[in-house]
């Protein structure tokens, strides 16, 4: 069973006019696909990436709407996950569990309000920012980064008391820190590598993957080759990243955040999501522990969910 924190297949989806719930020969994962690797909840984000003439709200509510139609019409074979009781029904039945995210806190334009209008479309965590400066923080892609505005602040608070996962992949190091400091609730990384391993600014310093697991928090490793580094190795780079991490801060804050259908460049060996019974085949001979690998295939990231949803 696996649990991916992140892809970006909705929007994929929405721009090449095609069925998240339908096999396709494009994209990196759809439902017939996530069924057949084992991967029991998807998380699906909501990005702006549709065009830079409308606004990120309007895309966000776009993409969002376009989720919901594909959703209503699958009912039987999907769960949207809002709450406890949509876990223990997921994890009990031969559905998917979908928890539907949004990736860059630009989308709420300083406006709190529209953080509860999207708790209440069903979203339930946020990136609190893309590479770039908006309303909550800075991104890693901004050189003179500053950390959490008033706002940002705000925001958090909000989303402790509303029950909403907090992830900070993306944001720049000084908002990374603030937000460790204000958040009550156990943070995520939901597609983050590490630094160590490879030197990238998306990548997560080793002190910054110390205070996500002295917070309960979970690291989701993604399978960008930007992030992993020496592309060409494949799947034994991807692995130097959980080794590294597992070396660190033991088991209980590694998951995995693929970023399916985010990128065109993921390491060699890696096709889809049905790679997922290959990487844990990996994990193996490697001599992990089976109860080692079970907490990275799901159970880091149920605990998550058990304690916020």
């Amino acid at each position: 069973m696996i649990i991916d924190c992140h892809c970006d297949t909705v929007l994929q989806a929405y721009l090449t006019d095609r069925l998240i719930t339908a096999r396709s020969s494009s994209g990196h994962l759809d439902l017939p696909r996530l069924q057949e690797s084992g991967v029991k909840i998807q998380f699906f984000a909501l990005f702006p990436g549709i065009s830079s003439s409308l606004s990120p709200l309007k895309q966000i509510l776009i993409l969002g709407d376009f989720f919901w139609e594909q959703y209503e019409h699958n009912l039987e074979k999907i769960k949207l996950l809002t709450s406890s009781s949509d876990l223990v029904e997921a994890m009990e039945s031969d559905k998917l569990g979908a928890l539907l995210t949004v990736e860059g806190g630009e989308v709420l334009e300083g406006e709190l309000r529209i953080l509860r209008i999207l708790y209440r479309m069903g979203v339930r965590s946020l990136c609190l920012t893309w590479n770039n400066r908006n309303e909550i923080a800075d991104g890693v892609a901004e050189g003179d980064a500053r950390g959490l505005t008033d706002f940002g602040r705000e925001v958090v608070k909000e989303m402790n008391k509303l029950g909403m996962i907090i992830d900070i992949s993306h944001i720049a190091e000084k908002g990374f820190w603030d937000v460790l400091e204000l958040s009550d609730a156990p943070v995520i990384a939901s597609h983050s590598n590490s630094r160590a391993v490879w030197d990238h600014p998306r990548n997560l310093t080793d002190e910054q993957i110390k205070g996500i697991a002295q917070k309960k928090g979970l690291v989701g490793l993604n399978f960008v080759s930007e992030f992993i580094g020496a592309p060409d190795s494949g799947m034994k780079k991807l692995l130097e990243h959980i080794d590294h991490i597992f070396d660190l801060v033991g088991d209980d804050y590694l998951a995995f955040g693929s970023d399916f259908d985010g990128t065109d460049n993921l390491i060699s060996g890696i096709r889809d999501v049905t790679i997922y019974p290959e990487i844990i085949a990996e994990l193996e001979k490697r001599n992990y522990k089976e109860s080692t690998i079970r907490k990275i295939c799901w159970g880091n990231c149920l605990r998550i969910l058990q304690q916020i949803l």
